[in-house]
């Protein structure tokens, strides 16, 4: 597959009659019955709950992409065909027509003169640039600065252009600008400190709706920009409900108290349960999230690769497919989905070989103890999993896991708790010992890994990056740095393909499966396009409506 084919589709559902149970809406709001579609609005339920607004900041990726679309918008989007289209840009900058220079370096962007933050202010190149500013502010803790690092020159030609000089080719540079959305230089730019800034919580943006309210552990309230510049979304309203135990949601989308279950979707033991529902289309959609067991490499138990690589190969993966995700995902050895243009078809699992995992415990020095747990210069094998609480996949996984490594004298605790928590400063402070979590690739659909593997983009030590793990590896690192400026996709698959080779033997993170999400839906929805291209799924919100 060519750089912008990534993953395909498939669509699967039933349509029939209706059902009649009660509406049950966030702080009591009703409407009848479940039959009684209200058109005014959608209620979309997931089992996260956002906790960060600002779209320079947000950790969890899936989750806080909700706020992010529906007040926000980026240079240029991409479709579900993998097409990038211009945004807040008047046009898509390309080599064909003079906005980006023969030899990739000299970028020149043309904005939309008729777009407005919902405060009624107008946007300019001011705030493209103040955006640029901050994410490379080293006192502002971005999420990623990939690409950006590399422009040595940002001018402001006037309202409605833009240049910037990059100091080498950086090959994914547009989705680097399509996974960043701007924000307001004249309101952000007056605060002392973005992160702290009271804006985070109630932001002003250029998006399709406005944030009008909400309640912590329940639901967000929005309400449509009539003045959006891609026109006014279909429905007035749209909330988006958070019910943390994944079984509980579903039951809710089925009697029609939610009209869209997104993100981790539809329990996988009931698929075919989802597809004989009455009014309801289940769309089977490949995400580009990878779940992986994270190792702190920062912790005792996990600094010797040795350890990692045991505990890795001890884990019953295979099984855990078959039998917690009823063989509805891939297996994969890598970050990239198993049908990712740079995936490495070469990769070895060693999984599922307990024998080989003791011998490998053995030989690093950990012997087991007296109480039957492995120990090492007085430090116990012993650690706890986290993920996000009411998840039953996730969760059956960790069991699984849980006895694996019992059985070669490893001891792990589960301890799981609300999204809001665990992928809060617990995840970003690098204060687990061990996650089951899934991440996508840090610049869209590119296989630049820069942000989650690179020694400097440790958070704790550097304030900047998504290397929770504490990863560090000279060899990796110079890798990355040389596979964002390949021009030849084939030069390129090299690069990932030996980067890949060495994760898979130092192991900061094991991966499991490749993220296949069972979405439903009420039949009557209109505007929901499922895409690969993206972690959201909410990603065309100003297009979803009712028949």
């Amino acid at each position: 597959m060519s750089a912008s084919s990534g993953f395909r589709l498939s669509r699967r559902g039933v349509i029939a009659g209706g059902l009649a149970a009660p509406l049950v809406l966030p702080s009591g709001i009703r409407t009848g019955h479940a039959q009684s579609i209200n058109k005014d609005r959608i209620i979309l339920g997931m089992t996260q709950e956002p906790v960060q607004f600002n779209p320079l900041l947000w950790v969890n990726a899936g989750t806080e992409n909700i706020p992010e679309v529906c007040m926000f918008d980026a240079l240029w989007d991409v479709d579900e065909n993998g097409t990038f289209f211009p945004n807040l840009a008047a046009k898509m900058p390309t080599k064909e027509n003079g906005g980006i220079s023969p030899d990739g370096l000299i970028w020149k962007v043309e904005l939309r003169s008729d777009v407005k933050w919902t405060d009624g202010q107008k946007f300019t190149a001011k705030d493209v640039e103040f955006t640029y500013q901050s994410i490379m502010n080293p006192g502002i803790a971005i999420r990623s600065r990939s690409g950006f690092d590399l422009i040595k020159n940002f001018k402001v030609v006037d309202d409605t252009h833009i240049e910037m000089e990059l100091s080498k080719p950086f090959i994914p540079f547009a989705w680097a600008w399509q996974n960043m959305h701007i924000v307001p230089h004249h309101l952000l730019s007056k605060e002392a400190d973005i992160n702290k800034s009271a804006w985070n919580a109630m932001p002003v943006g250029t998006g399709p709706f406005l944030l009008k309210q909400r309640v912590a552990g329940s639901h967000m309230i929005y309400e449509r920009n009539p003045n959006y510049h891609r026109g006014a979304p279909k429905v007035r309203q749209f909330i988006h409900k958070f019910v943390p135990d994944q079984t509980v949601l579903y039951g809710q989308i089925k009697t029609g108290e939610i009209d869209y279950m997104g993100l981790s979707g539809v329990p996988n033991d009931r698929w075919t349960e989802a597809r004989a529902i009455p009014d309801r289309v289940l769309m089977s959609v490949p995400q580009p999230w990878v779940q992986f067991i994270y190792f702190n490499c920062g912790k005792p138990q996990f600094k010797d690769a040795r350890v990692r690589k045991a505990l890795t190969m001890a884990c019953e993966m295979q099984k855990s497919i078959d039998d917690v995700y009823y063989g509805t995902t891939p297996r994969t050895l890598s970050y990239l989905q198993p049908t990712h243009w740079a995936y490495n078809n070469k990769l070895k699992d060693y999984t599922n070989d307990p024998t080989g995992a003791a011998k490998l415990l053995d030989e690093a020095g950990w012997k087991i103890g007296a109480d039957g747990i492995r120990e090492k210069d007085g430090v116990k094998l012993k650690f706890s999993c986290s993920t996000t609480a009411g998840v039953p996949a996730r969760q059956n996984t960790q069991a699984l896991f849980q006895q694996n490594w019992k059985k070669i004298g490893v001891e792990m605790e589960i301890k799981n708790m609300p999204a809001s928590v665990v992928w809060g400063e617990y995840t970003t402070k690098s204060q687990f010992d061990t996650l089951l979590v899934a991440w996508e690739p840090t610049v869209g659909m590119d296989p630049d890994y820069t942000a989650r593997c690179h020694s400097k983009q440790i958070p704790v030590k550097g304030g900047v990056g998504s290397n929770y793990v504490q990863y560090e590896n000279a060899e990796v690192d110079r890798l990355l740095e040389l596979g964002v400026t390949q021009g030849n996709p084939e030069d390129r698959k090299v690069t990932y393909g030996r980067i890949q080779e060495i994760l898979n033997e130092e192991v900061p993170f094991a991966a499991q499966l490749g993220t296949v999400q069972g979405n439903l839906a009420k039949k009557q929805m209109t505007g929901i396009k499922t895409s690969g291209y993206t972690v959201n799924c909410a990603w065309n919100i100003h297009e979803w409506g009712w028949a």
